[in-house]
């Protein structure tokens, strides 16, 4: 994934992310919003565009956007 801008796939895992709402997700949650198996979903998470938050509730991952990304993204 060399920038997920151009990928359809990463374009529609990074929406997942936008909004207030949306700054930390679980796996879960956005294959679920997004409609892609959890296994794509797991598979973007995991690449550098994405931090993993130390905190697990119920020992379920959670996952937000890079800062580079975020400011790249959604610049203030």
């Amino acid at each position: 994934m060399d920038d997920p801008l151009k990928d359809p796939i990463g374009s529609c895992i990074l929406r997942a992310f936008a909004g207030p709402q949306n700054m930390w997700r679980t796996p879960g949650g956005v294959a679920r919003e997004t409609g892609l198996s959890l296994d794509t979903v797991n598979s973007y998470l995991n690449h550098n565009l994405f931090r993993q938050s130390p905190l697990t509730p119920n020992g379920t991952p959670l996952y937000t956007l890079a800062s580079s990304l975020k400011s790249k993204l959604w610049p203030h």
